[in-house]
């Protein structure tokens, strides 16, 4: 994964809360503590509580949310993210359909 800049990673004019976000991902990337795997199955739903495995934060109620399934062999197998953290994610992964 090649560096990239805060400005393209967090899109133009992103709030300080992304570009913490993004920061918090790439971390993890490097730990290994997010793959970057084969994605091979996404669920939307609103949070429960739960903490984001992108940046680490309480997804609420109120909150769009992914549950993502990584194919075989990937560790972890599953992942929960806010929405926004999912598209930093697959922007940092280089597969994002969207412009990062």
């Amino acid at each position: 994964m090649g560096a990239k800049s805060l400005s393209s990673a967090g899109r133009q004019g992103a709030t300080m809360d992304e570009i913490a976000a993004t920061l918090a991902i790439r971390m993890r990337l490097r730990q290994r503590a997010l793959p970057n795997g084969e994605l091979w199955r996404r669920l939307g739903e609103y949070g429960a509580g739960d903490p984001c495995d992108g940046c680490g934060e309480h997804i609420t109620s109120a909150q769009a949310s992914y549950t993502v399934d990584f194919a075989p062999g990937v560790t972890p197998q599953s992942a929960r993210f806010h929405r926004v953290c999912f598209e930093i994610w697959q922007c940092e992964c280089g597969r994002s359909a969207v412009a990062c």
